[in-house]
């Protein structure tokens, strides 16, 4: 069996961690049909572009702390909790669960629910923003 908890902690470093926005390194780890729940919402593979670009926009630096990291088969559920010091030096606190499903190396689907933990009430979308 194939190990698929690298291949997300990989992403989260490459995309969120790393400094910068990297559309071909979003496409590199997810799928051209990639669909995402979040919080009510559905992000597609370009909604979700726009996402990490908000982001890398608005976020001085963020962290993730997995909690919980367990695969089965081609499905890895993750419990972690996501730091954020934003552009203006004001930081939050965000737990998350989410499910992925990988296919061909990529990662194809996200079901994810957030939760703000600290910060400003307004931030409570950063996770389906963009």
């Amino acid at each position: 069996m194939k190990e698929y908890k690298d291949l997300i902690t990989g992403a989260f470093n490459e995309i969120f961690i790393r400094p910068g926005f990297n559309e071909a390194m979003i496409r590199r780890y997810f799928s051209d049909d990639y669909e995402q729940y979040v919080d009510g919402k559905i992000l597609y593979l370009q909604q979700f572009i726009s996402h990490v670009k908000l982001l890398k926009e608005t976020i001085l630096s963020l962290s993730f702390d997995f909690q919980t990291l367990v695969q089965e088969n081609n499905i890895v559920f993750s419990r972690h909790i996501v730091k954020a010091v934003k552009q203006d030096d004001t930081a939050g606190e965000t737990q998350v669960i989410a499910e992925f499903h990988i296919r061909e190396g990529k990662i194809t689907y996200c079901n994810e629910l957030t939760r703000l933990i600290s910060g400003e009430k307004g931030d409570h979308d950063l996770g389906s923003r963009y």
